[in-house]
């Protein structure tokens, strides 16, 4: 057995700089389970099985019961891998898919590792698996989970190096602590990068709005408590009464479902320019004055482009497209989240829509026959006074039997309005407003059907959660030349204005229905609710501190650093006498001081390159440091000779010495190739490292007091 090849429990790790060990292997899987672990929630969880099935395979094949794996096994697992995918997304298009075939070559890697080079290629597989994980969730716990995968990793590279696997913890732990530095430095100064390419994205909503409703479909809403956005408010905040937050405006109506439009439908309908309903800038071109409200949202990722504006829209930071039914829309969907800041009017929108009033009183020839009836009963009752009319019917909602719940009955038949009003009387946000709003277009009222979100939760730090269960949808009439908002859910269910939905008692059992371990369906024990808002601010904070430091962030923190430097240099000038020849003075000391020290930097950076790649001067230092300590060269001694000698006399730095001379003598002498020249130059640089530490100790010799060789006593 060649020296260094034995080790403790059997073949010791990369001892002859090829073979894994057992260990090794070990490592490797573990480090590929931490980094499945960051994708499970979004991956499939038979991942998990490929992973086991690998290692079960690599862990049989060690104890030589099964063959190393040939290239017909490993084209098959590949195979197999894809039509997983495949069968399971239905594509392999998008970015799941994309992720998932990653991890699957990532953990069939393991079945054709078996030497050093095989286990660089697996470990640097891992780093981009792992950077991959943050395209599907940039929360504390992925940033957490990344960095203990990260740990691992660098513990797997330093330990493939060569050493063992204490040794090796202590350098990767060494090596994460000087980068850190170097990672806050580049995350505070150095600006934030565009995407280079563009992955095909998962459709993800966030706001689990659709562009069409009908009644009925928002109340399934309030099953989930998913997080649309979050909203911080600079300067005044609304009121309960005032948090409608708009998304999208419905003007179709076939009968049955309410349909949004979009613009350039409505253009190609109309036979009109695309420009009169919608334009893309920074402010709006259809509404102007003061903003009544400055707001900053953190929306959630959505695969859908709708922005959600606290009443019409007016001005925002980045160009994003404004329609002229008072509504906003990104120029892309979001793959992230995303900050916005916006200034909004806080009501409806006092511009007429380009469509028309035609466009916006248009009923289905036929269908809904009673509620017509209606309808036009109450207008002649109201003396053919549009606010009298609207009044008519809020005061019919609000007496009885019509009541609201969060689990209506189904609605069956062909006239569902009929249905609604006049057999089951009882209904969610959208069976009121979708029959109220046939019931102005039923005598001649422009009106259409507004879906958004009302209210949202008021944390203790001023922000607001608005979720999935905060959905609400509501009408706009053209009164007087202006939209008007009118929300009929105000005389079925006031407390549902005020306190949310979980406030209305009849179907109570519906709200969070799909969400069983929701926290806020413990909201009312104090300490849980406590630790649960403690941890959405932290959230919050991190989301919008962290990953939401864009330009505008860098340039305000940078401004904030440069003011302060200088202040303190006009404290500092200002404490000096005669502040002007001695503050200049002090200047030039300071940069006289900053450029020794940049100079010396560079010096022992240039000298550290030096000796990396020429074994003799890195010796010759090492002999001049002895020498200092009385352990110095006789005359006519060989450097090699020199290390060899002093190592008797040297107590547990012997061994570093010897080997120091060994890899000396091989640099110069052996015919090396390439790597292991650069490999043998890493070890001599580790063992000369080593010589230094352990003889640190010793004292330095005054120049003539000691005789060359001597030792320190």
């Amino acid at each position: 057995m060649r020296p260094g090849m034995a080790g403790r429990g059997g073949e010791a790790v990369l001892a002859d700089g090829q073979a894994l060990s057992g260990a090794m292997l070990r490592q490797l899987f573990l480090g590929q389970c931490l980094v499945l672990a960051l994708h499970l929630a979004w991956m499939p969880a038979w991942l998990a099985a490929l992973a086991a099935l690998v290692a079960g395979y690599r862990h049989l094949q060690l104890r030589r019961r099964l063959p190393r794996a040939g290239v017909v096994l490993r084209l098959a697992g590949v195979g197999a891998l894809t039509g997983g995918l495949w069968l399971h997304y239905g594509t392999l298009g998008q970015m799941e898919a994309m992720i998932g075939l990653l991890l699957g070559v990532y953990l069939l890697k393991l079945l054709e590792t078996h030497d050093r080079r095989d286990g660089r290629v697996v470990v640097a597989i891992g780093f981009v698996a792992t950077t991959v994980a943050f395209l599907h969730d940039q929360g504390i716990p992925m940033a957490a989970g990344g960095l203990l995968v990260l740990a691992w990793l660098v513990h797997s590279l330093v330990w493939l190096s060569g050493g063992d696997a204490r040794r090796a913890w202590r350098e990767s732990a060494w090596l994460l602590l000087l980068s850190a530095p170097l990672m806050v430095l580049l995350f505070a100064v150095f600006p934030r990068l565009g995407p280079l390419w563009n992955l095909p994205q998962a459709d993800r909503a966030s706001t689990g709005l659709t562009d069409e409703i009908a009644p009925g479909d928002i109340a399934q809403l309030s099953r989930s408590d998913a997080r649309a956005f979050r909203a911080r408010f600079e300067g005044a905040e609304p009121t309960p009464a005032e948090r409608y937050w708009r998304v999208y405006t419905l003007s179709d109506f076939d009968g049955e479902r309410w349909r949004r439009t979009t613009p350039e439908r409505l253009a190609a309908t109309l036979g009109r320019p695309l420009e009169e309903f919608v334009a893309e800038g920074r402010r709006s071109p259809w509404l102007d004055g003061a903003p009544r409200f400055e707001v900053e949202l953190l929306l959630e990722p959505d695969s859908r482009p709708w922005r959600p504006s606290l009443g019409a829209p007016l001005a925002t930071e980045e160009p994003l497209r404004f329609l002229a039914d008072g509504t906003l829309e990104g120029t892309s969907p979001l793959a992230s989240r995303s900050l916005l800041r916006m200034s909004s009017t806080g009501q409806a929108p006092a511009n007429p829509d380009p469509a028309g009033p035609a466009w916006h009183a248009m009923l289905p020839a036929e269908g809904n026959p009673r509620t017509r009836e209606l309808a036009e009963r109450l207008w002649r009752e109201s003396g053919a006074e549009p606010r009298a009319f609207l009044a008519a019917i809020m005061a019919r909602f609000g007496e009885a039997p019509f009541r609201y719940t969060l689990s209506p009955p189904r609605l069956t038949s062909a006239d569902r309005v009929d249905e609604f009003l006049f057999e089951s009387r009882a209904g969610y946000c959208t069976h009121y407003a979708s029959a109220m709003a046939v019931m102005a277009r039923s005598v001649g009222l422009p009106a259409r059907v507004v879906a958004g979100f009302l209210g949202g939760e008021r944390h203790p730090d001023g922000h607001f959660t608005i979720r999935d269960y905060d959905a609400h949808a509501w009408i706009e009439v053209w009164l007087d030349g202006a939209w008007q908002r009118l929300d009929p859910t105000a005389a079925i269910a006031p407390e549902r204005i005020e306190e949310g939905p979980q406030a209305v008692d009849d179907g109570r059992e519906a709200f969070l229905a799909d969400a069983p371990f929701s926290p806020l369906r413990m909201r009312e024990v104090g300490w849980v609710n406590r630790l649960r808002l403690d941890w959405e601010r932290l959230e919050y904070r991190w989301q919008r501190g962290v990953i939401g430091y864009q330009r505008e962030a860098r340039n305000a923190l940078m401004a904030r650093v440069t003011a302060r430097l200088h202040a303190l240099w006009d404290r500092l000038v200002a404490l000096a006498p005669g502040r002007g020849w001695l503050g200049g003075l002090l200047g030039l000391l300071m940069a006289a001081a900053a450029a020794a020290g940049l100079a010396a930097l560079l010096r022992l950076a240039w000298r550290r390159q030096r000796e990396a790649h020429d074994e003799a001067l890195r010796i010759a230092r090492l002999q001049a440091w002895l020498g200092r300590r009385g352990l110095g060269v006789r005359p006519g001694e060989s450097p090699s000779a020199h290390l060899r000698r002093v190592a008797e006399a040297a107590g547990d730095a012997g061994p570093a010495l010897r080997d120091c001379a060994h890899h000396l003598e091989r640099l110069r002498y052996a015919p090396l190739g390439r790597s292991e020249r650069r490999e043998r130059r890493r070890q001599l640089a580790r063992r000369e490292r080593e010589v230094r530490r352990r003889l640190r100790r010793l004292p330095r010799r005054r120049r003539g007091g000691a005789q060359a060789g001597g030792v320190a006593s």
